[in-house]
């Protein structure tokens, strides 16, 4: 059985983040991402994309700013 570990911590995470909120969030930290139109190999019928972005530092600290940026989205659009 698989394991799966969390990239980021629950109190920064949100749920089924969509494709578009993370471009938008990679495009605020300057990353020049680049949308691809892929599927994963488990659900090849859902084609969900991935997103391409300059490495500009690591990619746990990456991927936890964005984490970031799109809660703060999330949290304004509620308010």
């Amino acid at each position: 059985m698989p394991r799966y570990w969390r990239k980021v911590p629950k109190s920064m995470a949100v749920s089924n983040p969509s494709i578009d909120e993370i471009f938008k969030a990679a495009k605020k930290l300057g990353l020049n991402p680049v949308k691809e139109e892929k599927a994963h190999p488990a659900r090849w019928w859902r084609k969900e994309g991935c997103i391409l972005i300059e490495k500009k530092g690591k990619k746990a600290e990456i991927i936890k700013k964005i984490a970031e940026i799109i809660k703060e989205g999330r949290s304004e659009k509620e308010a």
